[in-house]
């Protein structure tokens, strides 16, 4: 991480002593489902471009995520694009209004980054029911959908309902899907949820012999009842693994997540590869040779995931 701006000056440094909140959760996992060195489980879920610098602008305030910090994030990203090399800007959130990109501000300033030389990704939402909105209805943006493989390498694709359609500007998008389920993303430190992965993942490893005084200690926090004591080992052990597929923990630190704003910062990684096989490349480019080599999903709709 080589700079880090908070456009709402709430939270004006990463010090690692300050407490997680729930909210800081979305922005944490996106950045490392793109760029994360897999530290926590020695590299297994490392991102595609783990190697990559970062520069993180945070836009929320309080948990709320409003246009006009939206906006401020993006012209921090134009002025201070050139001091740090800004490549890439993935962007796994949305604005509120559905509007023309002539009215609207952020869709403005994201055809003005791609103008610059940045490659701009958007999550393009998870409904499937609209279609995308600024900044995902720009038509320079690389708007991404959503796939499952279902966490099997076996397994035939499927479309994630993610939103897809013509904008009120007439384009298409998405014009890209990527994996939008079961992506594995690090669970926020200091939280509860963190403290019951924790202690769940403990558990399930310990042999038949310790697990009753351990899960002595450790009940409260990983959520399950005491009175799993008197059911036996089998019982116990079954529970324990329930709760960990209940809440999506896949290693002691890491769960999985579900949504376009995963599925974005993918195609951001590899945009991030393709940069350091050809730095030359322009944003025209490497949307270009995105679409034109993606694989589309026998039997699947087209207008849903655009090329493939």
């Amino acid at each position: 991480i080589i700079a880090y701006a908070d456009v709402s000056n709430e939270l004006t440094t990463l010090d690692s002593t300050f407490a997680g909140k729930n909210w800081q959760w979305h922005g944490t996992q996106t950045s490392v489902a793109a760029a994360g060195n897999g530290r926590l489980s020695d590299g297994v879920y490392r991102g595609l471009a783990s190697e990559s610098t970062l520069v993180l602008v945070k836009v929320s305030e309080n948990g709320r995520i409003t246009e006009d910090n939206i906006e401020r994030g993006l012209h921090w990203i134009l002025q201070n694009r050139s001091q740090y090399n800004i490549r890439i800007l993935n962007i796994s959130l949305a604005g509120d209004e559905d509007v023309p990109c002539s009215r609207s501000v952020i869709d403005k300033l994201a055809e003005r980054a791609v103008g610059e030389g940045i490659v701009v990704v958007a999550a393009a939402g998870n409904s499937s029911e609209h279609h995308s909105i600024p900044p995902a209805n720009s038509p320079n943006v690389i708007t991404v959908g959503g796939y499952s493989d279902n966490n099997r390498l076996d397994e035939k694709l499927e479309l994630y309902h993610s939103n897809f359609g013509q904008t009120v500007d007439g384009t298409l998008k998405p014009e890209l899907i990527a994996p939008a389920m079961c992506v594995a993303a690090p669970i926020l430190l200091g939280t509860p949820a963190f403290d019951r992965a924790e202690a769940l993942s403990r558990l399930i490893a310990a042999p038949n012999y310790e697990l009753p005084q351990l899960f002595k200690q450790l009940h409260a926090k990983s959520g399950l009842t005491s009175d799993l004591l008197r059911l036996g080992g089998a019982t116990m052990r079954g529970e324990i693994e329930s709760a960990l597929k209940q809440h999506k923990v896949v290693a002691t630190h890491y769960q999985h997540v579900d949504g376009t704003s995963f599925a974005a910062p993918i195609v951001s990684s590899i945009a991030a590869q393709m940069i350091e096989a050809n730095p030359s490349l322009t944003p025209g480019a490497i949307k270009n040779i995105l679409i034109s080599t993606a694989d589309r999903i026998a039997n699947a709709p087209v207008l849903r995931q655009g090329y493939g």
